[in-house]
């Protein structure tokens, strides 16, 4: 049988703030410093970027805000231009620490590291039959408790609820016209270990997250009768599959030569191994049960991250930062559902702070590199009179703005 190509989860969503699907902005003071954050964590965002550093914040730290992705994506063969819909995606945090004594430090948290969108016109693009609509949340919860080892070094332990839920939809044009979609969620859970090692004015951080295994159900439906002697039909049939979200590894260092300036690096790690290939079983309108397979083939990449932040008096805070991107995804298996490409980003921000309240803002403007596709397995692979034309050069860029209110008591 001809493959679906349902793609459920992985390569269903355009990203912005890392490379894959991953989205790496989580905080508006991290989004400002390019996301070189691990071995700063100075405010509630430690949740997530570095666990260890809890056990700095002194009381209890709130924080509520987001990272608003605008992403745009050209796709030009020939004389052709295709663009996907333009779309703002808000990727909300929530943040809360709070500090029992000198040695224990408990952390909640919550936010969306891996998802985004895309949405392709489902008349005219040369790529339709590839991928129209294409959306993917996945939610972590995440809770941690931090211990003080010693004056100079903190660890910390804890552990993810995840939910993910997907949304996937292509035309099918043969002597039939139609639109197939696929959504479908699931839970699952993973863990992370930190460190924070102080030493004279550097800190050396490293945090660790696990990969993420989620069993996934939902439903297909694949409404066409022209086909069914060879494509038997499935109107909203049951779907199932696994995806496996990557583990990450963050390493930084920071440098603070005194009470106004911090500098900080970091190289940051996501082991995209982990989509190699999926798997789909569905049912179909005649009751047997039929399996898709899509070799993806991703490769295990780096980014790298440099930040500063200027503290100008007891109230304002200035921020900048800079990173290069590299991205999993070869060109043989390229494809729109993620056109995804090598990107450098640069940012700037500021935080203000009066009394207990703290408000910071940051702006990451994203520069994809042009990319030329020419040999993706993807082009024509559906049985199409009208011809695709996923190859041809693909050029992007975003913008993320953020911005995120706290609270100390």
């Amino acid at each position: 049988m001809k493959k679906l190509a349902i793609l459920i989860v992985a390569a269903m969503a355009a990203n912005a703030g890392a490379a894959g699907f991953r989205q790496a902005n989580q905080g508006a003071a991290a989004n400002g410093m390019g996301n070189a954050f691990t071995a700063v964590a100075n405010d509630a965002s430690a949740v997530w970027y570095n666990p260890a550093a809890m056990t700095d914040l002194a009381g209890t730290n709130i924080s509520l805000g987001g990272v608003f992705v605008a992403p745009v994506t050209e796709h030009k063969q020939g004389a052709t231009l295709d663009k996907p819909e333009s779309k703002v995606h808000a990727l909300p945090h929530f943040y809360a620490t709070r500090r029992l004594n000198e040695k224990w430090a408990l952390g909640v948290g919550v936010n969306p590291p891996f998802g985004l969108s895309t949405d392709w016109d489902k008349t005219n693009s040369l790529t339709r039959e590839v991928a129209t609509e294409s959306a993917l949340k996945a939610v972590y919860t995440n809770l941690n408790g931090a211990y003080r080892v010693n004056e100079n070094l903190s660890v910390a332990l804890g552990a993810s609820f995840v939910y993910l839920d997907a949304t996937m939809n292509k035309k099918i044009e043969y002597f039939d016209n139609i639109e197939q979609t696929l959504e479908g969620d699931g839970t699952s859970g993973g863990w992370n270990l930190a460190a924070l090692y102080k030493w004279n004015k550097w800190n050396f951080a490293a945090v660790y997250r696990s990969p993420v295994k989620v069993g996934i159900e939902g439903k297909i439906n694949f409404p066409t009768v022209l086909l069914a002697g060879t494509y038997p039909p499935a109107n909203n049939k049951p779907g199932k599959t696994t995806i496996t979200l990557p583990d990450t590894l963050q390493l930084g260092t920071a440098y603070k030569p005194n009470d106004s300036w911090i500098f900080s690096a970091e190289a940051d790690y996501t082991n995209w191994t982990t989509y190699r290939k999926l798997v789909i079983d569905y049912q179909q309108d005649n009751g047997a049960w039929a399996q898709t397979s899509e070799t993806k083939n991703w490769r295990s990449t780096w980014a790298f991250r440099v930040g500063g932040e200027h503290k100008v008096n007891e109230n304002l805070k200035l921020r900048a930062g800079a990173y290069y991107d590299i991205s999993p995804v070869s060109n043989s298996y390229f494809e729109t559902r993620n056109p995804d490409a090598n990107r450098l980003g640069f940012s700037v921000g500021a935080g203000w702070a009066k009394g207990n309240w703290t408000v910071d803002a940051s702006y990451l403007y994203l520069k994809f590199m042009e990319r030329t596709i020419n040999d993706s397995v993807q082009d024509n692979k559906a049985p199409v009179t009208t011809g695709t034309e996923l190859n041809g050069t693909y050029n992007s860029i975003a913008r993320l703005p953020a911005i995120s209110v706290g609270y100390k008591f």
